[in-house]
């Protein structure tokens, strides 16, 4: 009775305003598919599956204190392990879940063994150190992916048909939120876990924890193995909306647009890159749309490279972060 009592004088979370507005946002996210046109259902559906790619990314970097460059690898790796496996096994559902374990055991062992690399070295050098063999991993798949050209089609891309229930584009919509909802709620319970709390400790300080007695080495290979096997199932959501591989997607700047999302949307908020991954989309979508209007604007990376570094400046915890700010900001004039 105690603990049922305290639960019910316990104060909500969200006051009835926010309430109403995530209602309403609920409600317009489930409706927009029957109200717009399939190029702003396609490229929502490409916001969800790509923040779970950013999510995967800010457990390394926001959470852990990570930085690795070869990301990509594992994104690009489950597009890839999905095109193949379509084109040369058929596009059933069966193929589609044997894609999956494939790909969510390749990203588990790629990432062990990158960090049995990575891992070796600690403090300003260590991080320099993980960066540079996470990249060097990084490009030997980009590179392997173009010289198998028999089986991925290298610059070309490899294109592939997926299975019947997911052709429809208004119902991939849908099993992009649904993934998205599914894989928030994974990851913030990792992040929210014991092991979570463990790893942002050695991101706050490594030699801290290393003192307090934790294998700091075991927990950031959780880490990545975590973070790895949700980048490669984002990666075969991504095949199943975009039908096409290419080595594009196992580029380091495939990794830096994850590390843009995470950034602009917060480090170490987790839901920060969703924010991240729509504004990014949705600026450079606009941008592009725009070069038909004046020529300048076909130099949109200039552009958007402002946006970049006003956000940074004027919000250098992101999205989320400024958001928290002016919330307490609210509740400490509340309070006088």
């Amino acid at each position: 009775m105690p603990l049922l009592t305290n639960i019910l004088r316990k104060k909500p979370a969200f006051g009835p305003g926010t309430w109403l507005f995530l209602s309403l946002l609920a409600v317009f996210i489930l409706i927009i598919p029957h109200i717009t046109g399939l190029t702003t259902i396609t490229l929502l559906s490409r916001i969800y599956i790509l923040a779970i790619f950013g999510m995967s990314y800010d457990i390394l970097r926001g959470y852990t204190g990570i930085i690795n460059l070869g990301h990509a690898l594992f994104f690009g790796g489950g597009t890839y392990i999905a095109g193949i496996m379509f084109s040369r096994m058929g596009a059933t559902l069966d193929t589609l879940l044997l894609a999956l374990l494939v790909s969510l055991a390749f990203a588990a062992v790629v990432a062990y063994i990158m960090g049995q690399f990575a891992f070796r070295g600690s403090g300003f050098t260590g991080v320099i150190a993980c960066a540079m063999i996470t990249l060097a991993f990084g490009e030997i798949g980009r590179h392997t992916a173009e010289t198998l050209r028999e089986y991925t089609q290298g610059a070309d891309g490899l294109t592939f048909r997926v299975p019947l229930m997911f052709q429809d584009r208004m119902m991939m919509y849908y099993y992009a939120l649904l993934f998205l909802i599914a894989m928030t709620l994974i990851l913030r319970q990792f992040v929210n876990s014991p092991t979570g709390r463990v790893l942002q400790a050695i991101r706050d300080n490594d030699q801290r924890a290393k003192f307090l007695g934790y294998d700091t080495k075991k927990y950031k290979l959780i880490a990545l193995v975590v973070a790895g096997m949700a980048s490669a199932a984002a990666g075969i959501m991504f095949a199943l909306l975009t039908r096409f591989a290419n080595t594009e997607l196992l580029t380091v700047q495939s990794t830096l647009n994850a590390l843009l999302y995470t950034i602009v949307g917060g480090t170490g908020t987790l839901y920060g890159a969703i924010f991240g991954t729509a504004f990014v989309q949705l600026a450079q979508n606009y941008l592009l749309e725009l070069r038909g209007i004046h020529e300048i604007f076909s130099r949109w990376l200039l552009f958007f490279g402002a946006i970049y570094v006003l956000v940074v400046l004027y919000m250098p915890k992101g999205l989320v972060g400024a958001y928290l700010q002016l919330r307490e900001r609210w509740k400490a004039r509340g309070r006088t």
